[in-house]
């Protein structure tokens, strides 16, 4: 019996009898691996998902700040406090400002007195509450153990609330903080001391101006830290930027280019640069109302429309003759409310105008301050910044909000110091700590606390510059 290629016929090339296309896929099948991030809804043939392990890093990535953001406290020397109330005293005056130190021959000096004054700072608490379930301290976490990460974000949101309060912290607006830098300048250190750039970026002249301003008599000080925005320390290292000079074979900087400035040598001595992201504009209001809604304040309203009467004290000016959008938000120590229009369209502003708007506390929470927003000169609604934090002085009442111009929307303060134990502190009754609490469900529960204050002993000694503008053409001008 002899064999032809007609007996091969519907045999394919990979050695099988194929009658359609069809079971030619079905023998080129494998099972594949995919790229789902969720388990499939039904079960596939061919799909890999189930015999995949998950590849998860064990270095958590962090998207927030770091420790390196911290600059105030971990450079502010700290002391121990004995007391919830903390007392110190100053030497205001050796003597008289008298030319009673010369006599004749023979003669008995004038008697003359030194003064002091004591002055007292009280301490406030700050916490942070942290559980984890049991069973999560029992499964195998990719970041290590859960307890103790929890204990380090706790210990971070602790510190980010601090450093901003150390700038920030109003006792007039809430009971439970204690006065930060920029309310003890305001309120102890001389008029001098709190220059106004209305609007304008740093420069080395004012760097200059205000290193003296603190040197001079009669505050004798002796800077040496400036805390400032970032943006703002940018602006002034792009002046120096065009006056850098490079030799092109020289391998001394590996073929970098730029400048950088970590401080200056003023005439009064040294003065590092500390940029510090949590000194900014204030930022725009909120979009929705944030924290517990059983605590934080309700809704405000507007219960006397928007008026602009003459005041002599404002600060509008010609140039600041337009129009401006304003909104307010009801805040207390545990949210805010949503915010609201204090006039339905653009109020127009001429120079020797004031702002005033009646606004009524809603809801049955308190409401502790208010924060009040403006847009820049003919600015979009969307372009609000904070320019204001108002105490609320009348309970559920109504309360006339005031704006004169004296804060300047898209602007920030720096802070000079004579970072030292003879002009500041702060005073810790008791240092950050872990305290466990009762164990009342299947969670394990604690609390991290610190107690203290910042004491500003030579008001003189420090300098704070307000409404610090940016330089013009910065990429991202409002």
């Amino acid at each position: 019996m002899s064999v032809s290629w007609k007996d091969y016929e519907g045999i394919d090339g990979f050695g099988a009898v194929s009658q359609t296309q069809k079971d030619v896929d079905e023998l080129n099948k494998a099972l594949t691996a995919g790229a789902d991030i969720s388990a499939p809804g039904s079960v596939v043939a061919g799909d890999g998902f189930s015999l995949r392990v998950e590849s998860l890093e064990k270095t958590l990535k962090v998207t927030t700040y770091k420790m390196d953001h911290i600059r105030l406290w971990k450079n502010i020397s700290k002391l121990p406090a004995y007391n919830t109330v903390e007392e110190y005293n100053q030497l205001q005056e050796y003597g008289s400002n008298l030319d009673s130190g010369f006599i004749s021959e023979g003669a008995l000096p004038e008697s003359e007195d030194s003064s002091y004054q004591r002055k007292y700072s009280v301490v406030k608490f700050m916490g942070s509450t942290r559980a984890v379930s049991h069973p999560m301290t029992l499964v195998t976490p990719a970041h290590g153990p859960v307890l103790a990460q929890e204990a380090i974000n706790g210990t971070m949101h602790i510190l980010k609330q601090l450093e901003r309060a150390l700038f920030y912290g109003n006792s007039a607006l809430s009971a439970v903080q204690f006065d930060g830098f920029e309310k003890l300048i305001t309120d102890n250190s001389p008029a001098t001391n709190i220059v106004d750039l209305r609007g304008l970026p740093l420069s080395e002249d004012i760097l200059t101006d205000v290193s003296l301003t603190v040197m001079d008599a009669p505050n004798y000080g002796s800077p040496s830290h400036l805390y400032l925005n970032p943006k703002t320390k940018a602006d002034l290292v792009k002046t120096f930027f065009p006056k850098e000079r490079h030799d092109t074979f020289s391998s001394n900087k590996n073929g970098m280019i730029g400048t950088d400035l970590r401080g200056w040598t003023s005439p009064a001595g040294d003065v590092a640069f500390e940029p510090n992201v949590f000194i900014t504009d204030g930022g725009g209001p909120n979009a929705a109302a944030v924290g517990d809604a059983a605590k934080r304040p309700g809704t405000p309203t507007i219960s006397t429309a928007v008026a602009t009467p003459v005041d002599a004290t404002a600060k509008f000016t010609a140039d600041d003759a337009g129009d401006y959008w304003y909104k307010v938000v009801a805040v207390n120590r545990y949210g805010r409310s949503i915010p609201v229009l204090c006039d339905a369209g653009a109020v127009s502003m001429i120079a020797g105008d004031k702002l005033t708007v009646g606004v009524t506390p809603g809801g049955s929470t308190t409401t502790e301050y208010y924060e009040l927003f403006r847009t820049p000169k003919n600015g979009a609604v969307a372009t609000c910044r904070l320019i204001l934090r108002i105490p609320n002085v009348s309970g559920a009442a109504e309360q006339i909000l005031s704006d004169q111009n004296f804060n300047l929307p898209y602007c920030t303060s720096a802070f000079l110091f004579q970072q030292n134990l003879e002009c500041m502190s702060f005073k810790q009754l008791a240092p950050l700590l872990k305290v466990p609490l009762a164990t009342i469900d299947s969670s394990i529960r604690f609390m991290l606390l610190l107690y203290g204050v910042p004491c500003l002993y030579c008001p003189g000694k420090i300098l704070m510059i307000r409404n610090i503008g940016r330089a013009s053409g910065y990429v991202g001008a409002a």
